[in-house]
């Protein structure tokens, strides 16, 4: 019924599309204080309900703006004005000052009779979009190599450059560096089947890998001045605000927690922080799991959670996949447990990883 693909939003489609029995609202999110930039989405959206259904809508939500509801309905009219008679009573605006309550009374504007399911969808795709707006830098390279170890991992047969360019975001310029330099190591497989793939790799080289990419990638540290939040008590909180539409699904659990379902004899007996794979703002995270956690400023302060800024090739590649969905992929927990000086543990979890992929286990 509800759908929002954001990660591909483009000047030719909106940030999301709710389906509902009235029909679909194509949705464009703007934080801003201009009125150019409402202006020009209003246009847009305009062009793009024109291609649809004659019973969609499309609404422009303008959040965290000084804009008032009045210049806003003002704008929208001089648009109408110059449009079909038709196409014009399907383009919308609401405003958001910042309140989350699921209700429609959260919202003003000009869209009405609107299911409340639509406002509830609507707070997540808010969200969603306020996290990417100030999300961190990623680091392509490691991208690059995590994907091609996830694949390795569920035995996937070789992919090509264009596939990987795909499935890992990174410009064919990177994609070639990263082929090369694992080729000179000796670490990609030499097959007759079209495309790449990595070989099986040894202990040592999955622990490399894993040194590698908790190296390049980089930590966000938040201690808790109460000393109360728990791994599991943030875990949990997590996953209550992923179902509610509040944090992106990308956001996986790793560390201690993520490691164990990947290795379920990890010698661990307690989780002492826990470690969250992401490519939303650190920061947003941290405070929509615990408002009361804080920024590390002293190396003598315990780390309660640790934001890792990647894009987890887990996600990218097995995004349907329901029984680990809320846990971050092997060698993101493997480099969370190498982060955290588990090395002996660590060696054995890669052995794991090297037995169970030269069994052939493929994706789960």
């Amino acid at each position: 019924m509800i759908s929002s693909d954001l990660n591909n939003a483009g000047d030719n489609q909106a940030n999301g599309r709710w389906e509902g029995t009235a029909g679909p609202i194509l949705v464009e999110v703007k934080r801003t204080n201009s009125m150019r930039d409402v202006r020009g989405a209003l246009l847009a959206l305009a062009y793009l309900v024109d291609g649809e259904s004659s019973k969609s809508q499309a609404v422009c939500v303008v959040v965290d703006s000084r804009l008032s509801q009045a210049r806003l309905g003002e704008e929208l009219n001089r648009l109408r004005g110059v449009l079909r008679p038709e196409l014009a009573d399907r383009i919308h605006f609401l405003a958001n000052r910042g309140v989350q309550s699921h209700s429609p009374t959260a919202f003003s504007g000009s869209l009405e009779a609107v299911p409340s399911a639509f406002y509830e969808w609507l707070e997540g795709l808010i969200t969603t979009e306020r996290l990417r707006g100030h999300a961190p830098k990623l680091p392509q390279r490691q991208i690059v190599v995590a994907t091609l170890a996830q694949l390795r991992l569920w035995n996937q047969p070789p992919v090509t450059v264009k596939r990987l360019q795909e499935t890992s975001g990174a410009s064919y310029p990177t994609v070639a560096t990263v082929l090369k330099e694992l080729g000179e190591k000796g670490w990609l497989e030499n097959s007759s089947e079209r495309g790449v793939r990595l070989r099986h790799l040894t202990i040592g080289e999955w622990m490399d890998l894993a040194r590698d990419h908790a190296r390049l990638r980089k930590a966000h540290l938040f201690t808790d001045p109460t000393g109360h939040a728990t791994p599991e008590q943030m875990a949990k909180r997590l996953a209550q605000l992923q179902d509610a539409s509040k944090l992106p699904r990308n956001v996986r659990i790793g560390g201690v927690l993520g490691a164990s379902r990947h290795f379920p004899e990890l010698d661990i007996t307690a989780a002492p922080r826990l470690d969250l794979s992401a490519s939303a703002d650190p920061t947003h995270v941290a405070e929509m799991i615990d408002a009361g956690l804080r920024p590390k400023t002293r190396p003598e302060q315990r780390v309660a959670l640790a934001v890792h800024a990647t894009r987890d090739p887990w996600v990218i590649t097995n995004a349907g996949s329901q029984p680990l969905e809320r846990w971050a992929g092997e060698l993101e927990c493997l480099a969370d447990l190498i982060d955290m000086g588990f090395t002996r543990e660590a060696s054995e979890m890669a052995h794991h990883m090297e037995l169970t992929n030269k069994e052939g286990r493929s994706t789960p």
